[in-house]
């Protein structure tokens, strides 16, 4: 009896190797970091590279599963400074991203378009968005890309965060902008729209 017990742990430990982590839409997380706690005491680390973990984790039911946004040094995850995007000590995100017992788990990572408008609603083409996180400007998530014929840009995974946005049209910077990206919203994407009026006044609507 005793060796099934130890068996049961043993076969429990190395359940998470080979683990998947993917995005809002189901495809491979482009890179992450996967921690692994025991109450408040950080247990295992992996990094996750196009959705698959690098190595195996511990695992025990009592045992905490976090994913975070980017590959996080040790020092960030200690201190807090990162984007959870997944927890499974929050029910929610079990229920809608799955648990870490069933290999795969998908993240609070969307698809992100951006465009630029001016007053008349007309796109503008050819401008400059950089987009960063406003938790770190630019640590996390740094994107620094020209308006499409629709005046829009697009982020192909973003984490569930708050965002600054800095449009130069003529090398000018034309609009500053801020938003931000709910955890659980029941979209596929996200969508903004900046309207440059003047370089004075910018409006931001979320419009999913």
């Amino acid at each position: 009896m005793r060796v099934a017990a130890v068996a049961a742990l043993i076969l429990v430990a190395v359940a998470t190797a080979g683990f998947e982590v993917r995005d809002w839409n189901d495809r491979p997380l482009t890179y992450g970091t996967v921690a692994v706690y025991d109450g408040g005491r950080l247990v295992a680390v992996t990094y996750v590279i196009n959705g698959a973990a690098a190595y195996g984790l511990p695992w025990r039911p009592w045992y905490t599963l976090r994913v975070a946004w980017g590959l996080a040094a040790l020092d960030e995850l200690a201190s807090g400074r990162v984007i959870w995007i997944y927890d499974s000590s929050v029910a929610r995100d079990v229920a809608e991203l799955g648990a870490p017992t069933s290999g795969k788990v998908r993240t609070w990572a969307f698809l992100v378009t951006i465009t630029v408008r001016d007053r008349w609603g007309r796109p503008l083409a050819g401008c400059y968005a950089k987009v960063v996180d406003a938790l770190t400007g630019g640590r996390w998530l740094s994107v620094f890309a020209t308006t499409a014929s629709d005046g829009s840009v697009s982020l192909f995974q973003a984490p569930a965060t708050d965002y600054y946005v800095y449009v130069y049209c003529g090398q000018i910077m034309a609009a500053t902008a801020k938003f931000s990206i709910q955890r659980g919203y029941p979209a596929t994407a996200w969508n903004y729209e900046i309207t440059v009026d003047y370089i004075e006044t910018v409006k931001v609507s979320n419009a999913p």
